[in-house]
C-alpha cells in the first residue's frame, strides 16, 4: 500500500544504533523528514503539548486494507490524486496543490470519510499530510485500517479558530507538506473571522506543492468565498448488509454524490457516477470502476453477465468488482479504455471552449 522509499534498510557504521541509524538513513531518503520534525517542535513550543498528538502505530485486530486499489499511482506535480478515476478526471488530475478546496456537506455525508481517504491516498503516493482535527471527528482506528501510517501523519487539535488558523499558516510556510485538512466543528463554518483568516492563507498557497483541504458542514446554501474549488456531497442511500435473522442493522456504508461547484478554472464537468463508502475499505474503487464503465459501454450487460473484453466478470457488480480486484491487469486494461474514452468525449468539448 506505501513507498517503500521510507523504510528501506541499509547497513550500518560502526557505533551507530539502529534507532538512530534509521532516523538518519529515512531523513537521507526525505529530507522533508527533518523539517517536519523541527515543525512538530515548533507547534508544541508555540501552542503547547496539548496541540500535537505523538502518536505511535496503534494495536488493531483489524489488518490495513491490501487489496483495495491494484493500480499504482503517480506524483503529480499540480494535482493529489484520490484514486477515484471519474474524480480525477473531471478535476484533471485531483485536488490541486498550492489552492484552497472546500469539501462540505450535511452530516454523515461522508465528507470526513472522503478527507481521511485523500490523507491515505497523499501517503500512498510518498507524500506528507496534516490533519487539523478541529471538530474531533477523525477515527484512528478506521484510518490504520485503509492502511494510514499515524506516525506519519502530523495531527493537531486545535481548540480556537484563531489557533487552528495560525496552524495551518505555518504548516504551509514549512513548505514540507502535500496536503492540510482543516476540519472544522459546525459552529465555526458562520463566523466572519473564518472567511478573513482563509483569505490571508490563500496567498500563502500559491506556487506551494501543499493542497489546503477545508471540511465543514453544509446542506445548501453558498460556499466559502475564499475556497478555489468546492466539493459538495449529496448522501443518496446508506448500506446496509442482508441480515439472515431479519433484524434491524447499522449502515456499513454510504452511496453519494460529489457535485463539483465550478469556478472559470476548473473542468466544465462532474464525476458521472457516484461513489459508495465502507468501513472496511473506505471507498469501493472497483465498483466505481464497474459503474464508470458501464456508463461508457465499456462494460456490456451479457446472458451471462456483466463482460469486459470477451471476459465475463460476473453476474452482478459485486461479482464483477471482486475479479476486478483479483486481476491487477484487467483493472489496468480497464482504467486505459476508460481514460480513453473520457479523452474522446471531452475533445470537443476542450476544442470550443478554446474557440
Amino acid at each position: 500500500m506505501r513507498a517503500n522509499t521510507r523504510t528501506e534498510s541499509t547497513s550500518l557504521a560502526p557505533g551507530i544504533s539502529t534507532s538512530e541509524g534509521t532516523a538518519a538513513t529515512l531523513s537521507a531518503v526525505d529530507p522533508r523528514r527533518e523539517r517536519i520534525a523541527s515543525l512538530r517542535r515548533l507547534l508544541v513550543e508555540r501552542f503547547g503539548p496539548h496541540v500535537l498528538l505523538d502518536w505511535t502505530q496503534p494495536s488493531s485486530s483489524h489488518a490495513a486494507c491490501t487489496e483495495c486499489v491494484p493500480t499504482q499511482c503517480v506524483r503529480n506535480p499540480r494535482a493529489l490524486p484520490t484514486e477515484l478515476l471519474g474524480l480525477d478526471l473531471a478535476l484533471g488530475g485531483g485536488i490541486p496543490r498550492g489552492r484552497l478546496t472546500e469539501l462540505a456537506g450535511p452530516p454523515y455525508s461522508g465528507k470526513r470519510t472522503l478527507a481521511s481517504w485523500l490523507v491515505r491516498t497523499t501517503q500512498r503516493i510518498g507524500g506528507w499530510a496534516a490533519y487539523l482535527d478541529a471538530a474531533h471527528g477523525a477515527d484512528f482506528d478506521r484510518l490504520h485500517r485503509w492502511g494510514v501510517d499515524l506516525r506519519d501523519l502530523l495531527l493537531a487539535l486545535p481548540r480556537t479558530l484563531t489557533e487552528a488558523l495560525e496552524l495551518a499558516r505555518l504548516l504551509l510556510l514549512a513548505d514540507a507538506l502535500d496536503l492540510v485538512v482543516l476540519d472544522l466543528p459546525p459552529h465555526w463554518a458562520t463566523r466572519s473571522a473564518l472567511e478573513r483568516g482563509l483569505r490571508q492563507l490563500r496567498p500563502l498557497l500559491r506556487g506551494r506543492p501543499t493542497a489546503l483541504v477545508v471540511v465543514r458542514d453544509r446542506a445548501s446554501g453558498p460556499g466559502l468565498a475564499a475556497a478555489q474549488l468546492r466539493l459538495r456531497l449529496e448522501p443518496l442511500a446508506q448500506l446496509v448488509p442482508p441480515n439472515p435473522f431479519g433484524s434491524t442493522m447499522l449502515p456499513s456504508g454510504l452511496r453519494v454524490r460529489i457535485h463539483v461547484e465550478r469556478s472559470p478554472r476548473w473542468p466544465l464537468c462532474e464525476p458521472p457516477v457516484p461513489v459508495e463508502f465502507s468501513e472496511r475499505e473506505g471507498v469501493r474503487l472497483a465498483l466505481e470502476r464497474i459503474d464508470l464503465a458501464l456508463v461508457g459501454g465499456i462494460i456490456v450487460q451479457h446472458p451471462l453477465g456483466l463482460t469486459f473484453a470477451n471476459t465475463v466478470l460476473g453476474r452482478s457488480r459485486e461479482a464483477a468488482a471482486a475479479r476486478l480486484t483479483s486481476d491487477p491487469a484487467l483493472w489496468s486494461q480497464l482504467e486505459e479504455e476508460l481514460r480513453a474514452r473520457w479523452l474522446s468525449l471531452a475533445r470537443p468539448l476542450t476544442k470550443r471552449l478554446a474557440c
